[in-house]
């Protein structure tokens, strides 16, 4: 399964790459100049997640069902000054009815609240910081901390490319290690029409353990597909669906895999126009692949 969606991301990509060439000299993408005073995304969906342990812990594998919600507010009080607020909640539930422990759902819940202050031109492009608190609640608590910086460019009507750096610290609580490290994040959104996106994206984290020789290398690289709904919902709206592929690896051979599709249903509030529009004059995503979308397990 996990060789199957990593050659599917992979054929995603190439298409996106030759879908976004071949018709962008004939995309007529209609742009609104000035950003909106306010503006607001709320999405919602389900995922679904095959994982597996390698290395000296047995193969095993399991399962993960996922609904996930996803909401920010965005202010711009002057110019090119934007705001914004926002929060997600991913509740990744272990299925073990198998006969392999007790019956029922263990629940992984990954969420943040946070912001983004950046400054943004929709002609061009944007850069600015953004930050979160959140957590890991699965019987005990871990809090997050992040910070980072992030910078997009609008190349035209083709695409949009973007990436991002930061710090995060996870606190496993009082007399428990801290996982600390930095975080990358790289990506690029083909228009192959004014309805349709293709994104491609790569994740990466470092986490150093606190006091001990142990650090997590993780990646994810992944796909999505958006698609706007014009003739329901006023417009505005939009399904998406796509897949990725996550690793998180140990200085000691311990690895746990990652295979995931998801799908969804997102609404944009008060900006209008092409799909391209939306993400260049609403607000922007501020949640963390590998701290949220995926399960995230402390070993």
């Amino acid at each position: 399964m996990k060789n199957s969606l990593k050659s599917l991301l992979a054929t995603v990509a190439v298409l996106a790459v030759s879908a976004g060439a071949s018709e962008a000299a004939d995309l007529d993408v209609q742009r609104i100049i000035e950003d909106p005073t306010y503006a607001a995304t709320i999405s919602g969906g389900f995922s679904h997640t095959w994982s597996e342990f390698n290395g000296d812990a047995p193969d095993e594998g399991f399962d993960w069902n996922s609904p996930f919600g996803e909401a920010a507010v965005l202010w711009r009080p002057t110019g090119l000054l934007n705001i914004q607020s926002d929060f997600a909640f991913h509740s990744h539930r272990l299925d073990i009815s198998d006969g392999k422990g007790p019956s029922g759902n263990i629940a992984l819940d990954q969420w943040h609240t946070g912001g983004v202050v950046f400054w943004r031109d929709p002609m061009m492009g944007l850069f600015g910081i953004d930050g979160a608190v959140g957590g890991i609640d699965f019987g005990q608590a871990i809090d997050v901390f992040r910070i980072g910086g992030r910078g997009e460019w609008f190349a035209g009507d083709m695409a949009t490319i973007g990436g991002g750096v930061g710090y995060h610290n996870l606190d496993l609580g009082s007399g428990k290690p801290d996982f600390d490290g930095v975080n990358f994040n790289a990506f690029v959104n083909f228009y192959v029409n004014e309805d349709l996106a293709l994104k491609a994206k790569f994740d990466y984290a470092h986490f150093d353990v606190s006091g001990e020789d142990f650090s997590i290398d993780a990646w994810s690289i992944g796909g999505e597909a958006e698609y706007m709904l014009r003739s329901m919902f006023g417009g505005n709206s939009s399904v998406f669906v796509g897949g990725r592929y996550a690793e998180f690896d140990t200085n000691d051979d311990f690895s746990l895999e990652h295979a995931q599709i998801f799908v969804g249903f997102r609404s944009y509030f008060v900006t209008g126009g092409s799909l391209a529009n939306h993400h260049r004059t609403n607000t922007v995503d501020n949640t963390n692949t590998l701290l949220e979308r995926v399960p995230f397990l402390p070993f």
